[in-house]
């Protein structure tokens, strides 16, 4: 075990009896160890959440009543698990307490064996290959440089509809479940609207732009069509697409970047500035001084990909069932599957075991995962779902499943418990040899 370890003076905000250790490249290799050592490779990772300034929560994360609204917050409230981000998130958020932004929000941390937390990053530097496998590994540094996790799992959930938005380089998917949604009935109205219908034309689209924040509200959303959303399957979402998600909790698997453009101005939890529409932009998708220029965004804006009236049918993904991973007394169901966007950009599975039932799991790529339901084990990691979670407690939910625990033969995941054991687990860009569902 690791005794020299220096700590931040930050702490994350959900849990500020926690240190946070800030390792040196010596100390976070030797952390990993003790961490992959723990558990048979398996990592437990923190619930790390967050809120949104124009997002009411729906109250499906399983918090307690008292933890949506923390009193640091300044009345904004937790709408959103991040499980597996690398990066910094981009919410407006200020921590009363420090007048800034809460410390390194929504970044994914582990538990070490010595009850301190090291963020997953720290440990992806120390030893890439170990975590990752050197395919994730080198893919990742093609693309940021550095290795570093290439998606991000999250859930939201939100008591409305977010605002009407679009992401300029970020796509996502969806897997809106009953398991986050309980008494929700096939037959329900929650809708999501996406992109605009073929008759909107170019010049209508700019005169409800340009009404931004200067009426009582500028109808983009009259402009989309809306469809209802097929609980416990998936669906995806292009970057360039304008989109406005249900208000079902989500669970939102992207590529490691949190950026959006908001081309809504007024929504049932308040009215968006002009400005704040464009304060999640990156400098490289929309430049500062196009800030409120209209006519740039209508010239940036991709009509083909807003008005394909196949839209619907070409990013949904039904369930199919993952042959490769079902067995005796385990459903295996592909949620998000097949080539999006000309290649392998992510994959959700869940794993349904039943009460006594155990399975070695070893899939290609390493994978984080969360639990849905039940309790058991994935290799040494004691798994259990919860209600009523309180703010600063640690629960047994969230792992991942490293490169170390594969290259030995996978993790035996085993439900020990009376109900089904539910699993979910998110797959990065190019995990396997042949595309699921191809």
């Amino acid at each position: 075990m690791i005794a020299s370890a220096s700590f931040l003076p930050e702490k994350l905000h959900e849990y500020p009896l926690l240190e946070v250790i800030d390792p040196s490249g010596v100390e976070s290799s030797l952390i990993l160890d003790d961490c992959i050592n723990q558990n048979d490779g398996v990592l437990q990772l923190l619930h790390r959440y967050a809120g949104r300034t124009f997002c009411s929560p729906g109250k499906r994360l399983r918090l307690d009543e008292g933890s949506y609204y923390p009193d640091y917050m300044d009345g904004t409230g937790l709408d959103e698990i991040w499980m597996g981000c690398t990066v910094p998130i981009v919410t407006g958020v200020i921590d009363t307490r420090t007048g800034e932004a809460p410390f390194r929000e929504g970044e994914s941390h582990v538990l070490t064996p010595d009850g301190q937390v090291i963020s997953l990053q720290d440990l992806i530097l120390a030893k890439p290959e170990a975590v990752m496998g050197g395919k994730i590994t080198a893919f990742s540094k093609s693309l940021y440089g550095d290795p570093t996790w290439p998606i991000v799992s999250k859930k939201f959930d939100n008591l409305n509809p977010i605002p009407h938005h679009l992401h300029w380089s970020k796509w996502e998917v969806y897997d809106i479940n009953s398991f986050d949604n309980p008494g929700v009935s096939p037959s329900h109205y929650h809708t999501t609207a996406m992109g605009l219908y073929p008759f909107v034309t170019k010049d209508q689209f700019l005169a409800c732009m340009k009404r931004f924040g200067q009426g009582e509200y500028n109808d983009v959303r009259h402009l989309s069509p809306h469809t209802m959303m097929h609980i416990d399957n998936g669906f995806v979402m292009p970057n360039g697409v304008l989109h406005s998600p249900t208000d079902l909790c989500t669970h939102e698997v992207h590529v490691t970047m949190d950026e959006h453009f908001l081309a809504e101005d007024l929504t049932l939890d308040g009215r968006i500035g002009a400005a704040d529409a464009f304060y999640a932009c990156r400098e490289e998708d929309y430049p500062k001084d196009k800030h409120e220029d209209w006519e740039y965004l209508i010239e940036k804006f991709d009509f083909e990909a807003n008005q394909d009236p196949d839209f619907v049918i070409k990013n949904s993904r039904p369930a199919i069932t993952a042959e490769e991973f079902a067995g005796d007394g385990v459903e295996a169901k592909w949620i998000v599957y097949g080539d999006f966007l000309g290649d392998q950009k992510v994959s959700i599975l869940r794993l349904i075991l039943q009460p006594g039932s155990k399975t070695n799991f070893c899939p290609e790529s390493p994978a984080l995962f969360h639990t849905n339901g039940g309790s058991g084990r994935v290799g040494k990691f004691e798994v259990r779902y919860h209600q009523d979670m309180v703010l600063g407690e640690i629960y047994p939910e969230i792992g991942f499943i490293t490169q170390s625990a594969l290259s030995n033969g996978g993790v035996e995941i085993e439900n020990t418990g009376s109900d089904p054991l539910v699993l979910t687990f998110d797959f990065p860009q190019n995990a396997h040899s042949f595309t699921p569902g191809g």
